[in-house]
């Protein structure tokens, strides 16, 4: 490693190193006191090819399951984080961003595991391992805080399971991190990638069926899909409704409420309104657009025409989904989900404003255009409801006919529990899942699979409940995920099954827009405000004077 002498000697200078221990790293010969010495996995630049002349160094910590290491980290000066497989695949199995402190993957399996099995929290999962460091004296003569480090833990798994995420199912070579763990650049992080990332995972996992040696049956588990709403992991919501999605030219318009936290109000500020985010805090908030107005003012009134046409539905049938539905308390609806029969989930939505069929239909047009395979066969609890809404508006401005709508699934039937509680006409004859008209297509399915999934979340509804807009989002994409690793038997350290398998289809990085620049209601100074919340996800830059 060039200049590899010169670093071990400032090393030595700077540490006071007197005793010696001999380790051989990269054909140098060098005397550490330390546990590891942790280099960059390349001395050339991934980008312009340069060879790295300007290093720095630091004593830092290394968090494992059972004692803290000392280290000592060897970074290039250099503006931007990549990680590529040989650094993944470093022989210490560490993983190292910034500041002073570490982690092994050891410590992230660990977690892992406690999350699927026993759902686990980040704060508890910190307080263990104090209490172990306490235990065995192993905590190198540093004192923890459960909160710092768990924040501090949380933004580092999370970012190691997007590492192992984009390599399992992307094609890329090379996965970009964001530069420092500030809150405002880890959120616009997750957002600009959000939609790139839910591409891969509805590209692959509907198409599960076609990777060998899988436990589920590829003949029945992805013959339909089982569309469901779970509320059980509502957490709070800005209380601003005039928010829509007007990125679906199908549907024109459609509400879909603000999905940012609420303020925390200050004891040294007054002009904190704690039922609005920082972005429609009332003091700042700015007139719309003229656009963005007549959009508000469409969707509304969609919400409107589908309400009073599904009114009599809603008199004859005592199951009813309504996108006109008031948020109470400000929390959102949970979430939309969509699963194979076989329990692997192939979607996913954060359902803020409401359930009803405008939603729905969304949930599926985002997954057919995240690369979604839609079987022409769907499971739903309210899908008479929803056959009636698309009998209704279906080549109307409310839900434009394009190649899009014509992926929708043409057989609709409710689930066996929920088809017994219907009492509409419809509901007992067509709307059954053995009824001729539907040429078998639901017989010996799992229709229940979707009930069956969400009792993880049920189990896991405290700690989802605490994490914050886009937090919130990547936290449930990853669990999922993991989840159906689990349910397949795949192996979880595999690299490349996406690009193995589906490699003609995945696309390559395109960013998201963020949701709040669609509201065009705070300046430049505004939006680079560093502020904190009360929640219990990352949300502010954890340094080494908060961990001590």
């Amino acid at each position: 490693m060039q200049n590899g002498e010169d670093i071990i000697e400032a090393l030595r200078c700077s540490i006071g190193l007197r005793n010696v221990i001999k380790l051989d790293i990269n054909h140098i010969t060098m005397d550490v006191l330390n546990d590891m010495i942790l280099f960059p996995f390349t001395n050339i630049c991934i980008n312009c090819t340069k060879s790295l002349t300007s290093y720095r160094y630091k004593l830092i910590h290394v968090i494992d399951c059972f004692k803290i290491n000392r280290a000592v980290a060897v970074t290039a000066d250099y503006r931007w984080r990549k990680i590529n497989k040989s650094s993944l695949n470093s022989a210490f199995k560490v993983f190292y961003l910034c500041d002073s402190f570490a982690f092994t993957y050891s410590v992230f399996f660990d977690y892992t595991c406690q999350l699927l099995h026993d759902q686990c929290p980040f704060q508890s999962f910190s307080r263990i391992l104090i209490d172990r460091y306490n235990y065995e004296h192993q905590n190198s003569n540093i004192i923890l805080q459960p909160i710092p480090l768990a924040k501090l833990f949380q933004s580092h798994w999370l970012l190691y399971q997007i590492v192992r995420f984009e390599f399992m199912l992307g094609r890329t070579q090379l996965v970009n991190l964001p530069v420092s763990l500030n809150r405002n650049e880890l959120n616009y992080h997750f957002e600009c990638y959000s939609g790139w990332w839910y591409h891969l995972f509805t590209t692959f996992w509907s198409r599960h069926k076609s990777i060998p040696n899988i436990k589920c049956s590829p003949s029945n588990c992805s013959r339909c899909i089982i569309v469901d709403g779970h509320q059980k992991c509502r957490r709070l919501v800005c209380s601003f409704k005039n928010i829509v999605d007007t990125s679906i030219e199908e549907m024109t318009s459609i509400e879909i409420g603000c999905p940012y936290t609420p303020c925390r109000r200050i004891q040294s500020s007054n002009s904190i309104d704690a039922i609005y985010c920082r972005y429609h805090q009332p003091s700042i908030l700015s007139s719309p657009s003229l656009d963005l107005q007549k959009a508000s003012e469409r969707a509304a009134e969609f919400s409107i025409w589908d309400r009073d046409f599904l009114s009599e539905h809603k008199a004859q049938c005592q199951n009813y989904r309504n996108d006109s539905e008031e948020i109470k308390k400000n929390k959102t609806y949970g979430i939309l989900a969509s699963y194979h029969p076989c329990g692997v989930a192939v979607g996913f939505t954060e359902a803020i404003k409401a359930e009803g069929m405008r939603s729905v239909t969304r949930h599926l047009l985002l997954m057919i255009i995240g690369g979604f395979l839609m079987p022409d066969a769907l499971i739903h609890d309210c899908a008479c409801t929803l056959k009636l809404h698309w009998n209704k508006w279906l080549g109307t401005d409310m839900l434009k006919s394009s190649t899009l709508t014509q992926q929708l699934p043409i057989h609709l039937a409710l689930d066996n529990f929920h088809q017994k509680t219907h009492s509409r006409a419809m509901c007992q004859t067509i709307m059954k899942s053995d009824h001729p008209s539907h040429e078998g297509r639901f017989i010996g399915l799992n229709s229940q699979a979707a009930e069956q999934a969400f009792q993880y979340i049920s189990r896991a509804k405290f700690a989802l409940r605490n994490f914050s807009f886009p937090h919130s989002t990547i936290m449930l994409l990853i669990i999922l995920h993991l989840l159906n690793f689990k349910m397949t038997g795949l192996n979880l350290e595999t690299i490349g099954l996406g690009s193995l398998y589906f490699g003609d289809i995945i696309k390559d990085f395109s960013p998201t827009p963020c949701v709040y620049e669609r509201f065009g209601s705070l300046n430049d100074e505004e939006l680079n405000k560093n502020e904190d919340d009360d929640h219990s996800d990352l949300d502010h830059n954890v340094t080494s004077e908060d961990m001590s």
